[in-house]
């Protein structure tokens, strides 16, 4: 069943002691949204809920136009369908008894990187004096006389999206008009960086 999700900002990570145990988490915000309209099975093929954050109202000569920072797509059920009408703001309430959500953000840019650290290649031995420890050594053949694709490069490396699944929620806190959602281990972004969670 599909119920839907939240936009939300990463915050720190911190850790905290659960059963014996340090466990590392990583604390989300939750921020203002509201859905801004429903795609129904009769006119795109899916059944959708858009949620917009950040809403901003722009005066112009022939109207007022209304933008979003970003809008994102939930599939969601005839439950949330028959709770939620289009205008309505989502708040923490939509987490109560869900143990776990999909998380998917923009990883970090780690710009220009070799071959051991994108790859985690083995690169050469660091002895005999030589200086090609962290190379990739050797990448085309005798023929066809040149690198096949899919041959790891060094290259760019992150802001590609990631997508965890099956993400425990720890904890929810609420505490001077914020509300935070406590998540177990690293999930992908940078500080400040919005994230999806999708609630299955």
């Amino acid at each position: 069943m599909d119920k839907g999700g939240l936009i939300v900002v990463k915050k720190e990570m911190t850790k905290m002691w659960i059963e014996n145990n340090f466990v590392p988490v990583t604390l989300v915000q939750i921020v203002p949204q509201e859905i801004v309209r429903y795609k129904t099975q009769e006119k795109d093929g899916y059944v959708s809920a858009v949620v917009g954050v950040e809403k901003k109202e722009h005066k112009k000569d022939k109207g007022q136009k209304i933008t979003y920072k970003i809008m994102q797509e939930y599939k969601v059920d005839d439950s949330f369908l028959s709770a939620h009408q289009v205008g309505s703001l989502l708040d923490l309430s939509l987490l109560e008894g869900v143990a776990h959500v999909d998380v998917t953000g923009i990883a970090k840019g780690k710009g220009f990187q070799g071959m051991v650290k994108k790859f985690h290649i083995k690169g050469g031995w660091a002895t005999h004096g030589h200086k090609f420890t962290r190379t990739g050594w050797s990448k085309g053949n005798r023929k066809p006389r040149r690198t096949l694709k899919g041959h790891p490069h060094a290259g760019h490396m992150g802001t590609q999206q990631v997508t965890l699944k099956n993400i425990s929620i720890i904890d929810k806190i609420t505490k001077e008009n914020e509300t935070l959602v406590v998540l177990k281990g690293s999930i992908p972004g940078a500080y400040n960086s919005l994230i999806t969670l999708t609630i299955k």
